[in-house]
């Protein structure tokens, strides 16, 4: 190798610069490639410098044929960093595996006597006792450079989080529950950072796996991180959160003096089914909005895991039960599916292909099912969608509004016409109860009234 290339090679080296080693296996000539340019003795014709940052990027070696013979690539790429701000108990497993794929792990925390009182200086762990913005500063955060902040902390984690969005880190995490993220999203965007900024944040953070120790949290972090390394952002995307809301509140004036979704369908008030299809889905939590017979709707749905939601004002139609629904959300929620009620054939699966189709930035923020080219219940709507709901009047559901923003809805084909049947009078509750099974698979379903005249 030539001085003046190895002066280069080792200066590209020490500032941490990407740079692969090109050198012709027959004549031992060599050049350098960087991300935006080449040098040295090497010359190297387009499409082999395009081979060469693709080796590159893959932080592997790679042999390439070029016309005057062979020609081996060998990058020098710094290493990945993971800084990780609070000295939590999370912390030591996940930098012990991180340290273990190739990291160079930094722990920042100014609380000097708690980081000692968590051994992590006895680990020999890089403790930098600096305040997050300052530190994060001098470290100069770059496109290796991975963030998960742990404190818990709004004075430790939301300067972290704020100059990682500033940076080009590859990987942003927070630890905290959807509650504690939302009121993150709502701090940061109070310091200037917009809704695409705050969609870097990885919170809560880690693959959902069901970890629960604070070594399955750490693999579950790391997993997501390593990843997004391999794949991409889009690759290691949480499933989205989906809460339920079941529309129980009405009087059900044309099924009088019973009240029918606490007439028997299948051997159960008809309200459990519904209930039932949205605890067996991906959907959580699930709400029941009541009003008329409240007490009754509480007793049959008792011991049930939903959240019961009273709507005194039911009697003004069906759009107060989807704002009393809407208003007892948890924040953090990515959307919510609205059931009626009155629909006992819809099943957990119908939902669950909703969530699965889910996907805002692809233009499906509204997910509608769909049967032989009829559109049905119960819908999915993104959250960014709830304040136009919210102002919703009067006795129907949202359907409108799909029609308003077609662009970003999508029909999702359903399996069998259980999304089209609803149960108005007692002569459709009947006309449901025998034979169900081959009217689900009949060519040419009969026209049902209310589902689709009154969606959500």
């Amino acid at each position: 190798m030539r001085p003046e290339t190895l002066a280069k090679l080792q200066a590209a080296r020490a500032a941490k610069d990407p740079v692969a080693l090109v050198t012709h296996l027959r004549t031992g000539d060599q050049g350098l490639v960087f991300a935006s340019a080449s040098e040295g003795e090497l010359q190297l014709e387009a499409d082999v410098l395009a081979a060469a940052r693709e080796a590159l990027t893959r932080e592997q070696g790679a042999c390439i044929e070029t016309r005057d013979g062979t020609v081996f690539v060998q990058p020098f790429l710094p290493p990945f960093r993971l800084i990780v701000v609070g000295a939590a108990h999370i912390a030591h497993p996940l930098m012990r595996i991180a340290a273990m794929t190739g990291y160079r792990v930094i722990l920042i925390d100014p609380r000097g006597a708690f980081a000692a009182s968590q051994g992590f200086a006895d680990a020999g762990v890089c403790v930098d006792h600096d305040w997050p913005d300052v530190a994060l500063e001098r470290l100069h955060l770059d496109e290796r450079t991975a963030v998960v902040t742990l404190s818990h902390d709004p004075k430790l984690d939301d300067p972290a989080l704020d100059a990682a969005l500033r940076s080009s880190a590859f990987y942003i995490g927070a630890l905290g529950s959807r509650k504690s993220h939302a009121a993150r999203k709502r701090r940061l965007t109070a310091q200037g950072h917009d809704e695409a900024s705050l969609a870097r944040i990885r919170g809560p953070v880690g693959l959902d796996i069901g970890a629960q120790s604070p070594a399955e949290i750490a693999v579950a972090i790391m997993a997501e991180i390593t990843a997004v390394r391999r794949r991409g952002p889009g690759a290691a995307k949480r499933a989205p959160s989906i809460a339920a809301i079941v529309l129980a509140a009405g009087r059900s004036s044309r099924f009088a003096p019973e009240n029918k979704l606490l007439a028997e369908f299948e051997g159960a008030p008809m309200i459990t089914r519904a209930v039932e299809a949205a605890l067996l889905s991906k959907a959580a939590p699930v709400l029941v909005v009541v009003g008329s017979d409240a007490d009754r709707m509480r007793a049959v749905l008792g011991g049930r895991d939903v959240t019961i939601v009273e709507n005194p004002r039911f009697a003004e139609g069906l759009s107060s039960s989807l704002r009393a629904g809407l208003a007892a959300l948890p924040q953090g929620v990515d959307g919510a599916v609205v059931l009626l009620g009155d629909m006992p054939r819809v099943g957990a699966h119908h939902i669950d292909r909703l969530i699965a189709a889910f996907d805002p930035s692809a233009g499906r923020a509204i997910c509608v099912p769909i049967h032989r080219g009829r559109r049905g219940n119960p819908v999915l709507w993104s959250a960014a969608f709830f304040p136009e709901m919210e102002k919703l009047r009067g006795d129907c559901g949202a359907r409108e509004l799909i029609d308003h923003h077609a662009a970003r809805a999508a029909e999702v084909e359903m399996p069998d016409d259980s999304i089209l049947f609803d149960v108005d009078t007692p002569a459709t509750l009947a006309e449901l109860r025998p034979g169900a099974a081959e009217r689900a698979s009949a060519p040419n379903p009969p026209e049902v009234a209310g589902s689709s005249r009154r969606g959500c």
